[in-house]
């Protein structure tokens, strides 16, 4: 029972609180059906941050809403278009994030890289990201995409924001947009 054992899980991290080993806790890939399970059982709540992939093939609305709603912190994975995917679903979207028309011409605006464009586009939506790279020229450009004062407008401008947001996968099929964990034998399991 999932259900069971999530409650579980984060009643063993709560015990962590409370016996000083850490001051805040937080989950990942919860959905609103899951948190609002867990808010059932929980002596601690709300979770601090819920970790979900987020970029804008997948947004993620619904449970970004429950989370400002209830003061969780929301923290992107993926923020570049994840890695998991193939040719196949790549083109079925439109090709990479990082290789969108839109992004690259954003970019190209800015005098920004894809990637610090696709930063920009969570963290100005109040988004925590955490981008993966041993690259250091690549984590001067990640810390220089969320620094307000490297943007010449302070940001990515109102109608950048609209332009990213229309690339949104997401509803069009369930898992369509879904980047990451994409070849993961459990991703079919019964989570709920």
């Amino acid at each position: 029972n999932m259900v069971k054992l999530r409650a579980e899980s984060y009643r063993a991290m709560e015990d962590a609180v409370y016996r000083g080993k850490c001051r805040a806790i937080g989950v990942s890939n919860f959905t609103v059906k899951h948190l609002e399970s867990l808010r059932t059982t929980a002596r601690i709540w709300p979770p601090a941050v819920n970790q979900i992939e987020l970029h804008p093939y997948n947004p993620q609305s619904e449970i970004v809403a429950y989370c400002q709603e209830h003061g969780i912190v929301v923290e992107a994975y993926a923020s570049l278009g994840g890695q998991d995917s193939g040719k196949k679903t790549w083109k079925k979207l439109g090709g990479k994030l990082t290789e969108r028309n839109e992004v690259l011409r954003i970019a190209k605006k800015h005098d920004k890289t894809a990637a610090q464009v696709l930063l920009r586009w969570a963290t100005q939506q109040g988004h925590a990201v955490i981008p993966k790279t041993g690259n250091i020229e690549h984590m001067r450009e990640n810390i220089a995409a969320v620094v307000d004062n490297e943007w010449a407008e302070g940001g990515l401008i109102d109608a950048d924001m609209s332009e990213l947001s229309k690339l949104d996968q997401h509803s069009s099929a369930e898992d369509k947009a879904r980047l990451c964990w994409v070849r993961d034998p459990l991703k079919h399991l019964q989570f709920d």
